[in-house]
């Protein structure tokens, strides 16, 4: 599963052309990096009207998708908004890092944007598991501060804490004890399945082991 870090801030503080500038600079350092921008007002609208996309969802459609030789996208109802976790779980698994524009009061680690032009103290504390400040000012926190085009040393610091210490899960299968080997893509695709599914439900607290026997029923 790759590192989740949320970017966060007040309105108009400068998510987005930070990210900008982020993403590029720890994709050069080789990392695969994908982001998730976050509509706290459910605002947001990829479906423009008139299009075959949008006439598929007005005629019913729960699920719709587009999909060309370089793409793919998907527009899906759902009754309540979906968790981090059961995103990354199942749409990111081929990333190292996924960078979230948002989330200010989700659980994931959090980086804030600070301007002095918008007198915007920090929002988060350490206890909304804040992990450091980017700011064109002085700011009194107790986590790593860094000036607001410090590009490179955000990246090394996301490196350092997110990305240098990231173990490989581990995925063994066994049927009928016996274990059987799988290759790469395979470990991805369980893991990312499961995790997505048990992401959802009551109780899923980011676990470090998941243990799961099925009982196949022979006549």
């Amino acid at each position: 599963m790759p590192a989740v870090l949320s970017i966060v801030g007040r309105s108009k503080v400068g998510k987005t052309t930070f990210l900008e500038k982020l993403v590029p600079e720890i994709k050069s350092r080789g990392y695969r990096v994908g982001t998730i921008k976050h509509d706290a007002h459910d605002h947001f609208e990829i479906d423009h009207k008139g299009k075959d996309t949008w006439r598929h969802r007005e005629a019913g459609a729960q699920v719709v998708a587009i999909s060309s030789p370089t793409r793919f996208a998907l527009t899906k109802m759902v009754e309540s908004e979906l968790k981090v976790d059961s995103i990354v779980a199942t749409y990111f698994t081929d990333e190292d890092l996924v960078l979230t524009e948002g989330y200010k009061s989700g659980s994931k680690a959090k980086i804030e944007i600070c301007r002095k032009e918008l007198k915007s103290e920090p929002l988060c504390s350490q206890a909304d598991r804040l992990v450091a400040v980017v700011s064109d000012f002085s700011v009194a926190v107790d986590v790593p501060l860094f000036e607001l085009e410090d590009i490179s040393g955000v990246a090394d610091f996301i490196e350092e804490r997110f990305l240098k210490k990231k173990t490989e899960a581990n995925v063994v299968l066994r049927l009928d004890g016996k274990k059987v080997p799988m290759k790469s893509f395979v470990k991805d695709f369980v893991l990312g399945g499961i995790l997505g599914m048990l992401s959802n439900l009551r109780g899923y607290d980011d676990p470090s082991q998941v243990d799961i026997s099925i009982r196949l029923k022979k006549d």
